[in-house]
């Protein structure tokens, strides 16, 4: 039953338009600073040339960075988000429902609105990743920072989430990050989807759950000054950023994406029961 719940979940989401719209936004941005650092690095010496990573969307040195980070409190719903309460709108929920029952149907719910919300941010900047092995050359280890790659002053001064990954390889690093962001926005889509169990009678308001919680949790170490980890998620939604306490952070932003499973399944479990009654 979960499986068939599953692909019809998936055939439905897809069918709207919405998860195809935003990956294709993405990519275009991918695509766009791609063609950006292809047209600034042409013809430079390899001596002379960064780490193909750092140059990466997702970098913190990347001038696109800055507003993919900005507007992703609300680009990370539009995917996924919206699928049970369209599924209201249009009495889809019924159709699905008496075919697969209630459980198999929010079950799959779950699985396909996080499947689908990973996709679409994860594959436009790993097709990146590839673009830049392919388009600038692996072996050049410069740095924005003028310090080499594996320079030891570097590596003592800088910690970045990961950061044992990235003294290893940072290709590896690249990727790992990658699907780092596609689970943070696959269980924030869930949180969203969750929150619209409640039967939200305006859809705009969907936005706000991701919205006051990613801000809310932002502004929590000005609130809190004795907090020794970041609370923005600006610092954990970009690669190469300098952190203080990658230990700290780790750990925080492990807590932050387990509180939020919990909470979205406990709803979730919540209308499971009460659709049984």
């Amino acid at each position: 039953m979960l499986k068939n719940s599953i692909k019809m979940q998936l055939s439905v989401l897809w069918e709207r338009k919405t998860a195809t719209i935003i990956f294709a936004l993405l990519m275009v941005l991918v695509l766009v600073n791609f063609f950006s650092n292809v047209l600034t690095y042409q013809g430079r010496d390899v001596l002379d040339m960064y780490h193909p990573m750092k140059l990466l969307t997702f970098s913190t040195w990347s001038e696109f960075s800055y507003y993919l980070r900005q507007y992703y409190p609300l680009l990370v719903v539009i995917p996924a988000g919206f699928s049970l309460f369209a599924d209201h709108q249009l009495n889809q929920f019924i159709f699905i429902q008496t075919r697969i029952g209630s459980k198999a149907y929010y079950w799959g719910k779950i699985v396909t609105v996080f499947l689908v919300t990973f996709c679409v941010f994860t594959l436009p900047f790993l097709i990146e990743i590839g673009l830049n092995m392919l388009a600038f050359p692996t072996h050049a280890v410069g740095d924005p920072s003028n310090l080499g790659i594996l320079d030891q002053v570097y590596l003592n001064t800088i910690s970045t989430l990961f950061f044992p990954i990235i003294k290893q390889s940072v290709y590896a690093y690249a990727f790992i990050f990658t699907l780092f962001v596609g689970v943070i926005s696959g269980i924030l889509s869930i949180f969203t989807v969750s929150v619209s169990a409640f039967r939200i009678k305006f859809k705009v308001l969907l936005f706000l759950p991701v919205y006051l919680l990613l801000h809310f949790t932002a502004y929590l170490k000005q609130l809190v000054p004795t907090i020794n980890f970041d609370t923005n998620y600006f610092f954990y939604l970009v690669m190469h950023e300098p952190v203080r306490n990658v230990k700290a952070n780790s750990i925080a932003i492990a807590i932050f994406m387990l509180i939020t499973v919990c909470t979205s399944l406990l709803i979730f479990l919540m209308k499971m029961n009460k659709d049984a009654l």
